[in-house]
């Protein structure tokens, strides 16, 4: 029998997040946090052609188009979010509450934009990590 009163809340901003690709064509993500209380973690992926004007400043001058930037789109793709085949740069690839995950919904030689988010219960959601990885080529000797 466990005792309640002995759970520690989990604070969402304290954690550890590995990501990167591996050579089977993968990207993998591990994390984990201090606390008794599960955090929901939500990887949101951006298509390979989008990952570069994400990255990109806000606006294109010569263009005149305003990009979405990761401030941007945190605030427009955290929950609710769009659904997994909603139109839009961002797709969500995982929302639960386990401590890893792995992308194998990607191409070898292309990049994508991640956006790791966290929340505990029903909070707000914090922005864990933004990053590019590149999905290496798989050769074979």
């Amino acid at each position: 029998m466990s005792d309640l009163s002995k759970r520690v809340e989990t604070d969402v901003s304290v954690f550890r997040l590995r990501l990167g690709p591996v050579a089977n064509g993968t990207v993998v993500f591990g994390w984990d946090y201090p606390g008794s209380t599960l955090l929901r973690v939500r990887i949101l992926r951006a298509a390979a052609v989008a990952a570069e004007a994400l990255a990109a400043d806000a606006t294109e001058p010569e263009l005149g188009v305003a990009r979405p930037r990761l401030a941007d789109a945190a605030v427009n793709v955290a929950p609710p979010g769009p659904e997994p085949d909603a139109p839009g740069p961002w797709r969500i690839v995982y929302d639960a509450d386990t401590g890893s995950f792995r992308d194998r919904g990607v191409e070898p030689g292309r990049a994508y934009r991640y956006a790791v988010f966290a929340r505990n219960g029903t909070g707000p959601w914090v922005l864990w990590r933004d990053e590019v990885v590149e999905v290496p080529v798989v050769t074979t000797p």
